[in-house]
């Protein structure tokens, strides 16, 4: 189902647009939080330690097979939203290409970095090597995430968030099926669960591109590549593309600090980290939605369209955001439960590092929920240096509170300088989507009026 978003009410078309990317993001999420909960409870508390300790290292890589599709996917959909097809077609050609440079590179830099970046990030010499296992296979899934990331980026350009969406159900039902099978069954370990990821994930690359296909979205015949086209392509996905690379930097500073404080430590912040991958789901999905309308109005030269959207995608998030975390503080500590063997060693400890780190997060919900809509409408302007910057001033923000806080009130200073680093870019991107709209409505009525 491919939706033009030029007419009808903001808020239906935001909320109906993103309700199939929640429930996407949520099984995307199981990924890896079943992956987690499976092996914090079947192996053990290093682990469940080690599988933490590569999160941002995982997510150093991942977001730019992730956001490089998601920036060429602005492209298609302000042509799409111009009635453009033939140059919705020339443009997808284009990022295919593109997409497949890019994985290559990647693919080598993270086999060949994996070991040095864990020991540069302090890991705990006696959970490195199950560190170095998991994520060598889970870098093995790279060629698939870069094919579903960009399948998906097509269908949502044209307006279809459920074909994404039945590809991650599937993808999510046969993770948890092998997680069971391989930990459990096959005794695999570690390695059990990051192969069961990658199968997963080549089995979501494989439903989306039957989508793209099946709906005819684009045309590999007379294939042209065009290389003033690539250029705006990559001017326009580059930028995103180095935010979230940024972002990780500062996420990897914060892990080689988590890292010092031991290995129980390292378990109760991956479980409290985990959960946070699942507060967020509403937020990513929130965004893509809002990039995706202020694209297509973009597109049809529609500005006071694009306020209204802008503005019902803070409200939906705001109040979205706020029942979460009351939901969070009244049941955080049972799902944090899950990732912890009843009997295992410092318990008490692990569970309350998890529950505190949940609920600071939980207090500043709202500011990460305003940051992803704000962040998504500019993109969605077709400025991807200003989301840029707020990565770096995230960056700032984070490695300086982690360094310094903690100094003060101890290791909980640590979860004081992610939410800090929410609020810091958030304010940021409110007050520059304002200035930039008015900017470029003013533009757009010169041109008119002319």
């Amino acid at each position: 189902m491919h939706k033009q978003m030029t007419a009808g009410n903001p808020y239906k078309i935001i909320l109906l647009f993103a309700l199939p990317l929640m429930l996407g993001n949520l099984f995307n999420q199981l990924y890896y939080t079943v992956d987690s909960i499976i092996v914090g409870q079947f192996v053990g508390t290093h682990a469940l330690s080690a599988v933490g300790t590569t999160d941002w290292l995982n997510y150093l890589f991942m977001s730019i097979i992730m956001l490089f599709p998601q920036g060429f996917g602005i492209l298609i959909a302000k042509e799409y939203g111009n009635n453009n097809r033939k140059k919705v077609n020339l443009v997808i050609q284009n990022s295919f290409f593109l997409s497949l440079i890019i994985l290559i590179i990647v693919e080598i830099l993270a086999q060949s970095l994996a070991r040095p970046f864990l020991v540069f990030l302090n890991t705990p010499a006696e959970i490195i090597d199950l560190a170095e296992i998991y994520i060598r296979i889970i870098f093995a899934g790279i060629p698939f995430n870069m094919v579903y990331h960009m399948t998906s980026s097509i269908l949502r350009s044209h307006g279809d968030s459920v074909s994404p969406l039945v590809a991650m159900v599937m993808a999510a039902l046969t993770n948890v099926g092998l997680d069971l099978l391989f930990i459990i069954v096959f005794n695999w370990g570690i390695a059990g669960a990051a192969i069961a990821t990658i199968v997963a994930q080549a089995l979501s690359a494989f439903i989306t591109t039957f989508f793209v296909v099946k709906h005819r979205l684009c045309s590999l015949k007379n294939y042209t590549l065009d290389k003033a086209l690539m250029k705006d392509l990559m001017l326009l996905a580059l930028p995103v593309a180095l935010q979230g690379i940024i972002i990780s930097i500062g996420g990897l500073a914060i892990q080689g600090k988590v890292n010092t404080y031991g290995t129980n430590f390292v378990a109760g912040f991956t479980a409290g980290n985990k959960i946070y991958g699942l507060l967020e789901v509403c937020a990513t999905s929130y965004g893509l939605a809002i990039t995706t309308f202020v694209s297509q109005n973009y597109g049809a030269s529609d500005f006071k369209r694009i306020l209204k959207g802008t503005n019902a995608g803070a409200v939906l998030s705001v109040l979205t955001s706020l029942v979460i975390s009351l939901l969070i503080v009244l049941f955080g500590k049972y799902i944090v439960m899950l990732f912890i063997k009843n009997d295992a060693t410092d318990y008490n400890y692990v569970l309350e590092t998890g529950i505190n780190y949940l609920n600071i997060m939980a207090y500043f919900l709202v500011s990460l929920y305003l940051l992803y809509n704000y962040r998504s409408a500019i993109q969605g302007l077709s400025n991807t240096v200003i989301p840029m910057a707020s990565g770096i001033l995230e960056l700032i923000i984070r490695v300086v509170c982690a360094y310094t806080i903690p100094l003060a009130i101890g290791s909980a200073g640590l979860f004081y300088s992610e939410v800090s680093a929410w609020l810091g870019a958030a304010i940021m991107l409110i007050i520059s989507f304002y200035v930039l709209f008015k900017r470029k409505e003013n533009i757009n009525i010169g041109v008119i009026s002319r």
